[in-house]
């Protein structure tokens, strides 16, 4: 009874981090297509964000009331190595989520009127798209993990996380792809040359000669002109 009280409350918590990430990330997505951040997708987002932090305590509320469960009534499952790999990804998920509530939330206040990346620098820019791109994945993994108990006792937890390590970083590859095409838009128009550096030249000094039947008769020096912007 116990052990199910437990795994319900293990549920929900899966449940309420894994939709509000997502939520957050579509958020994202329809910002990258079009449109500006105005002040309701602000307070949508930190809505959300209160969501994913809820789902969080109540994981790690399960996942500690699991440990002692087992270490009381069934020390053999400590052996588990999945159990080991879960709390190192939720541990995971607690530190960006720390990181999303101190930085990236603050910037996308600063947003409020503009486009999502609009007069950001590209670090910035990265650290947003990877901070979300980490959650989505995070939360995700352990709800898999779930879902494979044929993993028990036989996949060992630097395996799991081995992979784990590998798809967020091919995610984070994907975002920093992401961004790179976005800073490369923004700066296409200044990658035009003004006219007048084109048009700019060196003054030089031009010698003219004339010749007679007996060979140079004089000789004039007179500066080039300098080419002028036409208007």
């Amino acid at each position: 009874m116990v052990k199910s009280i437990i795994k319900v409350g293990h549920l929900i918590g899966i449940i309420l981090g894994l939709g509000a990430a997502t939520v957050l990330d579509l958020i994202v997505v329809r910002f990258l297509l079009a449109g500006k951040v105005r002040s309701e997708h602000v307070v949508l987002i930190e809505f959300m964000t209160k969501i994913v932090t809820g789902g969080l305590v109540i994981l790690w509320i399960s996942g500690l009331s699991y440990l002692f469960h087992y270490v009381m009534f069934d020390p053999s499952k400590l052996a588990n190595q999945k159990v080991w790999a879960k709390i190192a990804i939720v541990v995971v998920l607690t530190i960006n989520g720390y990181f999303i509530h101190s930085s990236v939330v603050p910037l996308i206040k600063r947003q409020v009127g503009r486009a999502l990346f609009a007069g950001l620098p590209r670090r910035e820019c990265a650290l947003m798209l990877a901070f979300g791109t980490i959650s989505a994945t995070s939360w995700y993994v352990p709800l898999i993990l779930g879902a494979m108990p044929h993993f028990n006792f036989v996949v060992p937890a630097s395996g799991l996380l081995g992979a784990y390590a590998i798809l967020l970083l091919l995610a984070i590859a994907s975002t920093q792809g992401i961004v790179h095409a976005i800073k490369r838009n923004e700066a296409s128009p200044d990658r035009q040359v003004s006219y007048d550096v084109l048009t700019r030249r060196i003054p030089a000094t031009v010698v003219h000669v004339k010749f007679d039947a007996f060979g140079p008769a004089a000789t004039t020096m007179r500066r080039a002109p300098q080419l002028r912007r036409a208007g």
